[in-house]
């Protein structure tokens, strides 16, 4: 599979910023990337919560990464194999970061990426062509017997990637209205 399409440039007035022109100070910094799977969910927003918090405390670079579902065109075809729906898909998925991104107050820092084709697969070539030091995703609660947290992202990145993989708690109610206080201001 080739590489990953992304935006060439920064989408205009899309909220997400394709290179970040920001370097925090030496000391202020941990060096790295941090690549968020993204999805219009609330296990996405959880994730998005976790990765936007990790990023400004350890002025780590924050790439939100979305997969829309999908048949990406087959190696060697090019952009002009791209179906409507598959544009359609993609162009959906930057205005979904966008928004994201704007919500969740990183709209001006952090990078966005989005394909088309296998979630898992995608996401974890991303990681790869950012050089990512961790991949955030988001989870579901288990109810009772198997308790814990959920996440098919995470269970399909373990297989396709050796980066390590940060699981957000769902978020409740009061902490996604607080994440929403906080990028109002």
């Amino acid at each position: 599979m080739g590489p990953v399409k992304s935006a060439p440039h920064p989408m205009a007035g899309s909220g997400c910023r394709r290179d970040s022109g920001v370097q925090p100070t030496e000391e202020d910094i941990v060096r790295g990337t941090i690549v968020c799977g993204m999805t219009d969910s609330a296990e996405g927003h959880s994730a998005l919560e976790l990765g936007a918090e990790l990023s400004k405390r350890l002025g780590m670079r924050l790439v939100l990464a979305h997969v829309a579902e999908g048949l990406a065109p087959l190696e060697g075809q090019g952009d002009n194999n791209e179906s409507v729906t598959m544009k359609g898909s993609r162009r959906g998925g930057e205005l979904l970061l966008a928004r994201l991104a704007r919500e969740h107050g990183v709209g001006h820092t952090a990078e966005c990426r989005v394909a088309v084709g296998e979630p898992a697969l995608l996401v974890g070539q991303i990681a790869a062509e950012e050089a990512a030091d961790v991949i955030v995703v988001g989870s579901r609660a288990r109810r009772w017997p198997g308790r814990g947290l959920h996440s098919t992202l995470a269970e399909g990145l373990e297989r396709e990637t050796p980066v390590p993989i940060l699981i957000a708690p769902p978020a409740n109610g009061r902490r996604r209205q607080a994440a929403a206080a906080g990028a109002a201001r």
